[in-house]
């Protein structure tokens, strides 16, 4: 996880977002970035921009790091893929079902996941699965 939000990770971005420009095949994990992608056009312009795609940016009136934001997405995606843990799908399908939107209902659970990652970083602490779960199924109750 040491690489989430890095160069590494943008420059990956970057060659996926060439290939959908290219329409080539993309793998498993590209789809996902791919889709993310997709759901986010605003961010179109940041994919190639270097660096800048790393550093928050007033994107519709609101600041927001393209990066940071996109990488939450995929984790978020790719836990519901990988049904890992099994609570972000459950939660997902709960907050759907409410009648939140699968993008809203995804934004709420990548906050969750985002605050508590942040959180151990700058703290210097662990971040603990069994937190992010029990938060998760608080969102279930208190949507």
């Amino acid at each position: 996880m040491d690489t989430l939000f890095t160069m590494k990770s943008l420059s990956q971005y970057a060659q996926v977002w060439q290939q959908i420009q290219e329409g080539l095949p993309l793998s498993e994990d590209e789809e996902i970035v791919a889709g993310v992608m997709k759901e986010h056009p605003e961010f179109d312009t940041f994919w190639l921009a270097g660096e800048t795609a790393l550093h928050p940016q007033e994107i519709d009136g609101f600041v927001v790091n393209p990066m940071i934001h996109a990488g939450l997405h995929v984790i978020g995606e790719k836990q519901v893929l990988e049904l890992n843990p099994e609570e972000t799908s459950t939660t997902l399908q709960a907050l759907v079902n409410q009648g939140v939107t699968r993008h809203e209902a995804m934004h709420k659970i990548i906050g969750i996941w985002g605050d508590l990652y942040f959180k151990s970083i700058r703290g210097g602490a662990s971040m603990y699965e069994w937190e992010y779960i029990t938060l998760l199924n608080s969102l279930c109750r208190s949507n």
